[in-house]
C-alpha cells in the first residue's frame, strides 16, 4: 500500500479552526455584574443595548436599580431569584418587553430574578410572541395604585396610553398585553396589588400558558386575571379578545382580601369577543 504523504500544514489548520470555536461561542453571551468587572457591563440596560438578536445576557448576583426595556429577541438570565435583584423603586417597571414600539418582537426569555418595587408592573409584556417568564420572584410592585379603588374605569397616572387599567389595579406583578404563545411558569408572585394579568388592549392575547406559579397575598385583585379590556385609543369599540389560554397547576391563595377578589378571575364588559 502506498504511504499517505505527511503534510504538517494540515495539523496547523486543524488547530487554528478548533481554537477559533470557543471564541465564537463566547461572543454569543454577554454578562453583567454590579462593578462591571471581568469584561461585564455594570447595568443590565447597557448590556441589552449592546446585544444582538438571540444573544444571552447572564446577570450575576447583585442589586440593579433599573427599568429594563427589551426590544429584540434575547435571553436575560439571572443567577437565581434572591441573587439577581432588579429594584425598580420610583421607576415604571422592572422589565418591559416592548413589542408595542418594536413590532414583531418574539423569543424573549426572562429567568432567575427577584423583581420588586416598581410603580406599575414588575414585568410588562406588550404585543410580543413566544416570551418565556420563569423562575422569578415578582414582589411588592404596583406601588402607584395606592391600594385604593376610586370607581373610575381608568386612572393610573403615568401609565402608557396602551394600558387601560382601572384605579387600584395598575398592572400588578406581571402583565401580558397582546401576548401570543407565551409561557409563565415557576414564578412566585406576592405583595403586589394583584398577581398575573392577561389582557388585550393592543392585540388579542391567545395560546398562552400559565403553569406552576405560586401567587399569594396580592390584596386588591385576583391572583390570576384574564380580562378583556377596551382597545387602546378606541374605548367602546369591540375588543381584540383574550382566548385559548391555559391556566393550570398554580397555587393562588389570599389574594383580593381587601376588595373581594378570587384565586382566578375572568372578566369582560361584553363588547366584542372577550373570550376566556
Amino acid at each position: 500500500m502506498k504511504p499517505v504523504p505527511f503534510h504538517p500544514w494540515l495539523i496547523v489548520c486543524c488547530v487554528v479552526v478548533l481554537a477559533a470555536v470557543p471564541q465564537t461561542a463566547a461572543a454569543w453571551t454577554l454578562c453583567v455584574n454590579p462593578t462591571g468587572s471581568n469584561g461585564c457591563y455594570s447595568k443590565i440596560q447597557t448590556a441589552v443595548n449592546h446585544a444582538s438578536a438571540n444573544e444571552v445576557i447572564n446577570v450575576e448576583e447583585g442589586t440593579y436599580k433599573e427599568d429594563v426595556v427589551i426590544g429584540i429577541p434575547l435571553s436575560l438570565i439571572g443567577s437565581g431569584a434572591g441573587e439577581s435583584v432588579i429594584d425598580a423603586t420610583g421607576l415604571e417597571n422592572g422589565i418591559f418587553v416592548d413589542g408595542f414600539h418594536h413590532p414583531g418582537l418574539n423569543n424573549v426569555t426572562i429567568a432567575g430574578f427577584t423583581i420588586k418595587n416598581a410603580q406599575f408592573e414588575g414585568i410588562l409584556v406588550v404585543s410580543a410572541w413566544d416570551v418565556i417568564i420563569r423562575d422569578n420572584h415578582i414582589v411588592d410592585n404596583d406601588k402607584s395604585s395606592g391600594l385604593l379603588f376610586t370607581g373610575k374605569a381608568t386612572g393610573c397616572p403615568g401609565q402608557p396610553a396602551f394600558e387601560t387599567d382601572e384605579t387600584g389595579d395598575c398592572g400588578g406583578a406581571l402583565h401580558l398585553i397582546g401576548a401570543v404563545h407565551s409561557t409563565v411558569s415557576g414564578n412566585t408572585v406576592s405583595g403586589n396589588a394583584d398577581g398575573i394579568l392577561i389582557s388585550d388592549e393592543t392585540a388579542e392575547s391567545r395560546d398562552n400558558l400559565v403553569i406552576h406559579n405560586t401567587v399569594t397575598n396580592n390584596p386588591l385583585e385576583c391572583g390570576i386575571v384574564l380580562a378583556s379590556h377596551p382597545p387602546v385609543g378606541a374605548i367602546g369599540s369591540p375588543h381584540y379578545g383574550v382566548h385559548h389560554n391555559t391556566v393550570a397547576e398554580n397555587v393562588s391563595t389570599d389574594n383580593g382580601v381587601q376588595i373581594g377578589g378570587s384565586g382566578v378571575g375572568l372578566f369582560s364588559d361584553g363588547i366584542g369577543p372577550g373570550r376566556g
